[in-house]
């Protein structure tokens, strides 16, 4: 259990390193400290754009969440609100991708930091309800079988070198 708990709360802290990374660089470039620079933030797009959307989330859905599901009532309103969240996030990467674009374009700061901002935001609250709410209920009710699938699960990310 405690290892699956600190893989997942470690990809938690890597998609969190990356999106400070990026909320400072724009709040450096926005206080004329720095100039953004379009291909750091790019590379930090990609990431974020790879690893909580198509490694992170598709595991939680598909094992952290359906074993929860199947184990207990008492997390069915947290997991909808999580997993409609999960699929509000290509959105919010489409528009960061577009406003970036914009800025290579037209030198949109502010659009683009809204951007960035508006995701970081949702992705922070997003994170801290599945640390909050989701593993103590999960830390309840799952039994030992299920973290050894959901380690298992996730272990995949580490041996294949994806975070």
């Amino acid at each position: 259990m405690q290892d699956a708990i600190s893989i997942i709360k470690d990809e938690h802290i890597s998609i969190s390193s990356v999106l400070k990374g990026m909320v400072e660089h724009i709040e450096q470039a926005m206080a004329g400290e720095r100039e953004a620079d379009p291909f750091l933030l790019a590379a930090m797009l990609d990431y974020v754009e790879t690893i909580p959307e198509k490694v992170h989330h598709p595991k939680e859905d598909q094992y952290l969440f359906r074993l929860l599901r199947k184990r207990t009532h008492a997390a069915d309103q947290a997991l909808a609100e999580l997993e409609e969240e999960h699929k509000r996030t290509p959105g919010l990467l489409k528009n960061m991708r577009l406003s970036l674009k914009t800025f290579k374009k037209e030198g949109d700061l502010p659009a683009l930091e809204n951007a960035i901002r508006e995701y970081a935001r949702f992705h922070f609250a997003h994170m801290r309800k599945e640390e909050k709410e989701i593993i103590p209920l999960a830390v309840e009710h799952l039994t030992a079988e299920d973290w050894h699938e959901i380690h298992a699960a996730f272990q995949l990310n580490m041996k294949n070198d994806l975070l």
